[in-house]
């Protein structure tokens, strides 16, 4: 058995900067079994997206989904394979007739407004003030619900990520109690508001006409806002903090030739899901270790981002890059919404910033949120004053 026993994702330096250590791993122990984590860890690109993509060997694994109720008959899993292809194409249906153009130009009114507002303090949060509240908004639009306080979101969004990491961290089960509870209670008020309407509403109503438990729908919901909200919150604080530290980067972007690649290249570079995980069906292999049926496995997506063997050059920030298949994203319907919305977002974050009368700066020490699934700040204090 392959073992890395210097491997700490939760240590400060591998919060602060995990690259290198991913590189390490990716050249010494590309799969290997971690006490730590309580699973194989897999970071080469090739079998990670292998992995993603062979749902005969491997599913998901039941601790690290984002569902409100952890009953098995109300998991979106216990579903035969019929009704989980019919909400799917629901939910690929909302995304896909969702009129771009219109949300952007939404999108880049409510980042007006956010900047309107900070724009004479000495100094704000952004992952509050910018990322909590435009991911909330962006949101609340897709699902068809009330937007919330920003800061509800961004503690629910925050709860679930370090329930991911329970296994790293030492379980909490008080703490993963609340968070549930606060979730189901937002997805209770949004099922039973006459406001609600949109995605929420359809499937809502499908899987009634199905016959489907409601606690599915509340969990497939769940799913569906931490792809969103969660993708955008993470990755608008990372994306703000780059672009301040590479103003060369900053300059380049302003080339809309380049934005959308570059954004793509950011994604990858750095980007918000850090890794997920999958149980294995059967015993199988990966890359010529052998993994028992029932083995929780690890997949390092910022590793993969990161391969040499699929990027050229993969430590360097290559605005152009093509092609750029990375993982950032992971695999899914729910993924498909982090990557159109988080995308979208971006963008007009990056444009918004270029047309501010002054440029974003740091005012302290930047708080990074400790888990390993998500790369993300929990505090970045800035400000537009000189």
């Amino acid at each position: 058995m392959s073992s890395a026993p210097d491997f700490d994702p939760l240590s400060p330096a591998m919060l602060e900067n995990p690259y290198p250590v991913y590189a390490e791993l990716q050249a010494k122990h590309p799969v290997f079994w971690d006490e730590k984590v309580g699973a194989w860890v897999v970071t080469r690109y090739d079998d990670c997206r292998e992995i993603l993509m062979d749902s005969e060997r491997f599913v998901r694994d039941p601790r690290r989904v984002s569902e409100v109720s952890t009953e098995s008959e109300e998991s979106v899993q216990a579903l035969d394979r019929k009704a989980v292809s019919e909400l799917r194409r629901l939910v690929t249906g909302s995304i896909h007739a969702q009129d771009l153009e219109q949300i952007g130009r939404s999108v880049r009114a409510s980042i007006d407004r956010i900047f309107e507002g900070v724009a004479s303090r000495p100094s704000f949060d952004w992952m509050i003030e910018v990322g909590a509240r435009l991911s909330g908004t962006i949101t609340a639009d897709f699902l068809g619900v009330t937007e919330p306080d920003p800061q509800v979101f961004k503690t629910i969004v925050e709860g679930m990520a370090r329930k991911f990491d329970a296994d790293l961290a030492g379980d909490d089960p008080e703490a993963e109690r609340r968070v549930r509870e606060a979730f189901g209670g937002l997805i209770d008020g949004w099922l039973g508001s006459p406001q609600t309407h949109g995605t929420v509403l359809t499937l809502k109503n499908r899987a009634e006409e199905m016959g489907v438990h409601v606690g599915v729908v509340k969990n497939l919901i769940g799913l569906l806002f931490i792809g969103s909200f969660g993708t955008i919150f993470a990755s608008s604080g990372s994306f703000a903090f780059m672009l301040m530290e590479r103003p060369d980067v900053f300059d380049q972007l302003r080339d809309s030739r380049l934005l959308g690649s570059g954004i793509e290249e950011f994604l990858r570079f750095d980007g918000p899901s850090q890794a997920t995980s999958r149980i294995a069906k059967r015993t199988t292999e990966v890359r010529g270790v052998t993994v028992k049926e029932g083995d929780p496995v690890f997949i390092v997506l910022g590793a993969a981002n990161r391969d040499p063997d699929q990027f050229p050059r993969p430590q360097e920030l290559v605005l152009d890059r093509a092609p750029n298949r990375h993982l950032s994203f992971g695999w899914g319907p729910h993924s498909c919404l982090g990557s159109l919305f988080g995308q979208l977002a971006l963008g007009e974050l990056a444009r918004a910033l270029h047309d501010a009368p002054a440029p974003l700066r740091l005012t302290g020490t930047p708080i990074r949120l400790p888990t390993t699934t998500v790369r993300s700040f929990a505090s970045l204090p800035v400000t537009f004053q000189a």
